[in-house]
């Protein structure tokens, strides 16, 4: 087993001066604590991915079981299924406004505190299955990608297979300050993160897999490092690398990391699949994978962290679909009525004003609570600091000026359809204008789906190849053969607990 010593970076972001340093990390970053959310109702969006909307598959008055799927694709569509995490009866399916705009229907399920487990769920008592297995239960779970990006991951295994990448990379760059869900999942699941990568690697028929985290999270590197030792021995032919990066926000973003492993600054449409030979998987995302192999749990619940400028801070393992109030309902100490309410991140979430409507979905890591912020303190007196932190290389204020005075065309030529909305301009002006809210609202009314790399790898028609959820990795013009799929994954030996 080879370990990176070496600290990689990207070109601008920011580091602070204050309790939000990342290179230094308050104590309250190591103070993680772990409840489980048991809500009493559950609203499921139809659309909680990259892609189309499911349809729903129960009706209402139907009783429901925790992992059964209450949502699927309609058929011809880019979409994965959606379960149930709690047991109950659908009391309503209705469309709902979702907090970044999009609109889709919603399966309301009122539980019944029975906690009773749909039939599908339990312990797999033989784990050593084939690549096109693995792909064929995070099909059917449900799994997206959860550090926001939401792009279904057996379309991006499928995208890895076609495009013949080397590395695998886990992503462990949660960046964002008062977030560290992730942190907590390499803490206490560390084994099942490796044996999830691993599964995942094979699936994408890859060997290489490569640990990206930053430098100074000490305890979580430990726990990876016990894990990957345990597991060198079972996994032979496969290659675990630590790689160490500075601390800095935003990190984990793609292209960030194209820029920091390969020096590689991404076109707009370019993926890390096409230009570096590496495809990119959220360390959350492979923890839930392991689950769907290992004990046949769909995606129904995810960690998120809660936190408030007080200090106060949780991390709560939460069904998918919770509305926002029965969190604070539930968690002494942050309830949130008379302040602003972030769906998401603190740099790049969503102020939300009904929280008693807005749910929980697959890629929200976090939830923050903080005092209502007034509105710019002073005009913009072209400090450059914005210019100085995005990484993107763009001048956010001129971008700002640019859109509020209805110059769209001007905007498109400054690179407004580049910005990753991550929140650094917003949080370093020092007159307070909520620069990143009014330019990732315009790129967003743009709806052009070309920004996104997954539609792109030098094909446009990769936008509507459906067939890139398929769990089958023989191609459509391969002859089939007997046996599909040769390659088994090493867990001889790993019993469920």
């Amino acid at each position: 087993m080879s370990l990176g010593w070496r600290n990689h970076s990207f070109y601008k972001g920011f580091q602070t001066d204050n309790a939000l340093d990342f290179s230094k990390r308050s104590s309250f970053d190591h103070d993680v604590m772990l409840e489980r959310i048991y809500p009493g109702r559950l609203i499921l969006p139809m659309l909680q991915h990259y892609g189309d909307e499911c349809v729903p598959v129960v009706n209402q008055g139907d009783s429901v079981t925790i992992g059964q799927c209450v949502g699927a694709p309609a058929p011809g569509t880019m979409a994965v299924p959606i379960h149930s995490g709690i047991s109950g009866k659908v009391t309503n399916i209705k469309p709902i406004l979702l907090p970044d705009g999009r609109m889709c229907r919603a399966v309301f399920i009122e539980g019944d505190r029975k906690r009773t487990f749909h039939p599908s769920v339990r312990p797999r008592n033989n784990v050593n299955v084939s690549a096109s297995t693995v792909m064929g239960i995070v099909r059917d779970a449900g799994i997206v990608g959860m550090g926001g990006e939401g792009v279904p991951t057996i379309a991006k295994i499928n995208r890895a297979r076609r495009l013949k990448v080397k590395e695998l990379l886990v992503n462990c760059l949660q960046s964002e300050p008062y977030a560290d869900s992730d942190a907590l999942i390499l803490g206490e699941y560390a084994d099942h993160v490796i044996m999830g990568a691993v599964a995942v690697a094979g699936a994408c028929g890859v060997k290489i897999i490569n640990i990206l985290i930053s430098k100074d999270r000490k305890n979580e590197i430990t726990s990876l490092r016990s894990a990957m030792e345990r597991s060198f021995s079972k996994y032979s032919g496969y290659a675990f690398n630590l790689i160490y990066l500075k601390p800095r926000f935003p990190q984990g973003y793609y292209r960030m990391v194209a820029k920091a492993l390969y020096d590689a600054d991404l076109e707009e449409g370019e993926s890390l699949e096409s230009r570096c030979g590496a495809v990119l998987f959220n360390c959350a995302t492979v923890h839930a994978c392991w689950n769907a192999i290992s004990e046949s749990m769909p995606l129904t619940s995810r960690v998120i962290s809660i936190s408030t400028e007080e200090g106060i801070r949780h991390n709560v393992q939460v069904p998918i679909g919770t509305p926002v109030s029965e969190l604070f309902d539930t968690i002494s100490g942050v309830r949130g009525s008379s302040k602003m309410i972030i769906w998401g991140n603190l740099l790049t979430g969503i102020v939300i004003d009904r929280p008693d409507m807005v749910p929980i979905i697959k890629t929200t890591s976090g939830i923050g609570i903080i005092a209502e912020r007034n509105d710019a303190v002073a005009p913009c007196y072209n400090c450059g600091r914005c210019s100085d932190v995005c990484p993107e290389g763009l001048e956010p204020s001129i971008l700002y000026k640019l859109i509020n005075e209805g110059k769209q065309k001007e905007a498109v030529k400054f690179g407004v359809r580049n910005c990753i909305n991550c929140g650094a301009c917003s949080y370093i002006c020092p007159s307070g204008i909520m620069l990143s809210s009014c330019i990732g609202r315009y790129r967003a009314s743009l709806k052009n789906t070309s920004l996104s790399p997954f539609i792109s790898v030098g094909d446009r028609q990769w936008l509507d190849d459906v067939s890139l959820l398929s769990a089958d990795p023989v191609n459509h013009s391969e002859k089939r053969s007997a046996v599909s799929d040769s390659i088994t994954l090493p867990f001889e030996g790993w019993e469920s607990e």
